[in-house]
């Protein structure tokens, strides 16, 4: 029995498939209820009138309460709605008489939910599909928690998002809607206050759900937007790597842990919550935990296949020059500091040994491991274990070597994709599948609105899990989706420039088109027969009847869905008009350094404007990337 279900004796439910027929009755009791809230805790007993509590169904995952009475025959007639917050249990009264007529009604695939889930998010940062035992068997160290989590639930073998960044992907979760469709473009761009509204945890917080943030958040947010989430203890940047805890310094997980459990503990009784756990790891800017630095000195990493010249000369130069390519040695390889774009990152960093740094990112994953099986038992303990859905995905993927190539950003498979579990522990819901849909970061909003039987608006671009997580078998394609675009036009960071992209992906193909040069480099593969990306058909004469199709596929979903995305010269990249003389009157230092670099090579600034290989070798001798 659940802890948020009160007054069991008085309610009539039916569960068969079917027609039920409810009994005409009339009676009014008195009785003593002791009910347990969110949180796990005994609230105040108190008296409760009852006359009949009839309660019906809706589709799976979508509980339906007879919530409205009408008059028929001077008596009653009910009308189904979706439950709200204090509309739990409806008492059906009439001041003389009550008569249950008869009704009908056929239930849906599955038993029917007395109670709304509560909701938890468990959201990783960098982490690549293969990290975990349930994707890939063999790992550095194990996942059993993580692994168990998707044996008890679903496993999706094809999860992806829509753009490899932290800050907009979290943004993506948050809204269910593409970066171009939501204003989110940037590290530092402040979430438009109506598309905070339509949030999902907004949507929810108005239907009745306490809603929390912990740990990394990550999205720009006003003060007033902050201050709307009932339990907010996060950061809009990277976080620190340790918190102080009523005098204990814990790690960032064992502190998610902690908070998780401090949130728990404020939940008013009655009320089902979402709580979104955001960890730092394995993010670059995380460490291991104590006890777990130095677990794997003695494992001996292998140089991944495809980390080599032949594979890197694949990628168009410009995308080697860029963040990708600096840290692939300055991260991967353990160099340190930045060179400018054009350099030779060999001869700077040189053939370092990768090893410190994929000891540490899967050390990293162990805390992480550790805090899901915590909060797994957390939820048992208190009672919550069978009515709390669980949600768990990475905000990205990221390279590990492959084309010489190192974190995310980039439209190729191992950014895009990533670890994606849905585990619904209530009888509807399938158990131990492994599913090969296609899902998105931008499907956890619509699925969690789905789940508390909140309508989705219309804005939000992405699809609502449910019939993948109530179904016994795959869902036809014409039910699903069978392509999804992916957009980056976040161009900077720390001063060195990201190559910008985006493109269209099918259940066996991609378009991808790097958007920054004077002319756009456009890569398609065929994904069945090449899986690593490493032949590109776009000037193929074989192929062009199907690089036709996906090229027009994108552009006409670009023309229908427009980029947004606003360039300011020396924060990002390759803006298309700049006004010297604002540039001068805002970037005065800046300003200098490009002039000096303008007299020195002796061009014009019109050349500096428009010529790209003017301004790539500006950029080499200011590190101002414009």
């Amino acid at each position: 029995m659940n802890n948020n279900q009160v007054g069991r004796r008085n309610i009539l439910k039916y569960s068969a498939v079917g027609i039920a027929m409810a009994a005409t009755a009339r009676a009014q009791a008195e009785e003593q209820a002791t009910a347990r809230g969110s949180n796990g805790k005994r609230y105040k007993k108190e008296t409760r009138k009852t006359e009949v509590l009839v309660v019906g169904g809706g589709t799976a995952g979508t509980p339906t309460y007879f919530s409205r009475l009408l008059d028929f025959e001077k008596r009653v007639i009910f009308v189904a709605s979706h439950v709200t917050e204090e509309k739990r249990i409806i008492r059906m009264t009439n001041k003389y008489n009550l008569i249950a007529g008869l009704v009908c009604f056929c239930l849906s695939a599955g038993s029917f939910a007395a109670e709304r889930p509560n909701l938890l998010i468990l959201l990783t940062d960098d982490q690549k599909l293969d990290s975990l035992g349930c994707y890939k068997q063999e790992q550095p160290l194990p996942t059993p928690n993580i692994d168990k989590l998707a044996a008890d639930g679903i496993r999706f073998n094809n999860g992806f998002v829509t753009t490899p960044i932290c800050a907009i992907s979290r943004a993506c979760i948050l809204t269910g809607r593409y970066s171009c469709k939501s204003g989110m473009t940037k590290f530092k761009s402040l979430m438009p206050q109506p598309v905070f509204e339509k949030s999902y945890n907004m949507l929810l917080q108005n239907a009745g759900y306490y809603t929390g943030q912990i740990g990394k958040y990550g999205v720009r947010s006003t003060k007033e937007q902050l201050a709307r989430f009932d339990f907010y203890d996060a950061s809009m940047d990277q976080g620190p790597m340790f918190r102080n805890y009523k005098g204990k310094k814990l790690h960032d997980s064992a502190w998610l842990t902690q908070r998780t459990s401090d949130f728990l503990d404020t939940v008013p009784a009655g009320k089902p919550f979402c709580l979104q756990v955001n960890y730092k790891a394995p993010h670059a800017s995380s460490c291991p935990a104590p006890e777990d630095d130095h677990r794997l000195d003695d494992y001996i990493f292998e140089k991944n296949p495809l980390d080599n010249e032949e594979a890197a000369a694949l990628v168009p130069e410009i995308v080697r020059n860029s963040f990708l390519g600096v840290c692939y040695y300055k991260d991967l390889y353990g160099g340190s500091g930045f060179n400018p774009i054009g350099g030779n990152y060999k001869e700077l960093y040189g053939d370092g040994d990768p090893s410190l740094f994929s000891r540490q990112y899967y050390e990293k994953i162990a805390s992480v491991e550790r805090s899901v099986g915590q909060i797994r038992a957390m939820l048992e303990k208190r009672g919550l274990a069978d009515n709390t859905v669980i949600i768990f995905l990475s905000d990205h993927g990221n390279h590990f070597g492959e084309k010489q190539l190192y974190a995310k950003w980039s439209p190729y498979e191992q950014s895009l994709r990533v670890p994606f579990i849905v585990y619904d522990p209530r009888p509807q819901a399938q158990k131990g599948q492994v599913r090969d849909e296609m899902v998105l970061n931008i499907d956890v909003a619509p699925t969690l609105l789905s789940l508390a039987g909140v309508k989705v608006p219309e804005v939000m671009d992405g699809k609502s899990l449910l019939p993948l997580i109530t179904s016994a078998s795959p869902v036809e394609s014409k039910d699903w989706r069978t392509e999804f675009f992916f957009e980056h036009y976040h161009s900077g960071c720390k001063g060195v420039y990201i190559a910008r992209n985006e493109g269209v992906r099918t259940v066996d193909a991609k378009y991808l088109r790097w958007i920054d040069p004077p002319q756009p480099i456009e890569e398609v593969f065929d994904l069945s027969k090449d899986p690593d990306e490493l032949k590109n058909l776009v000037n193929n004469p074989e192929h062009q009847e199907r690089v036709k199709k996906l090229r027009s596929t994108f552009d006409e979903w670009r023309q229908a869905n427009p980029a947004n995305y606003e360039h300011i010269p020396s924060k990002t990249f390759n803006a298309p008009e700049i006004d010297w003389a604002q540039f001068k009157k805002k970037n005065a230092k800046d300003y200098k350094k490009i002039a000096a670099a303008v007299n020195q090579l002796g061009v014009t600034w019109e050349q500096a404007t428009d010529d790209w290989e003017t301004r790539k070798k500006i950029w080499n001798a200011t590190k101002i990337y414009y």
